[in-house]
């Protein structure tokens, strides 16, 4: 008995989400084509670029403004590091630097490291 019942009640979920999943096709088709339905009838729509960048995948927020490359929010010990290897020439240690020690992507990194070379900062440290 009880296993008639798992398998009504399992053809019930199928019917269920089918319905949900036919209803939401059909919403959808009457709030209009897609982006990709002129592609598929060969005239040209007019897509930003930004947006075929962006198909599948993971796409990362983009940064509030002001705050992508700014170095002031860094711990004071990485930021004075970094500056000193961005003084003596090794950004790519700096960049390095700061992804491994702040968990930050390599972008930012690198906006971080040209906002330190454009900073008055103090010269190199006693490093070779």
């Amino acid at each position: 008995m009880s296993m008639l019942f798992m398998l009504f009640a399992l053809v019930g979920c199928l019917l269920v989400l089918g319905g949900g999943s036919y209803a939401l096709r059909r919403v959808i088709a009457r709030l209009g084509p897609g982006p990709d339905a002129a592609a598929q009838s060969g005239g040209a729509a007019e897509v930003p670029p930004q947006a075929r960048a962006e198909v599948g995948g993971y796409v990362p927020a983009p940064w509030p403004d002001g705050e992508a490359g700014e170095p002031d929010d860094l711990s004071s010990s990485v930021r004075s590091r970094a500056a000193n290897l961005v003084a003596l020439g090794r950004t790519e240690e700096a960049v390095r630097l700061l992804r491994e020690r702040e968990g930050t992507d390599e972008e930012r990194a690198r906006l971080i490291v040209g906002a330190l070379e454009r900073s008055d900062g103090p010269g190199p440290a006693l490093e070779p």
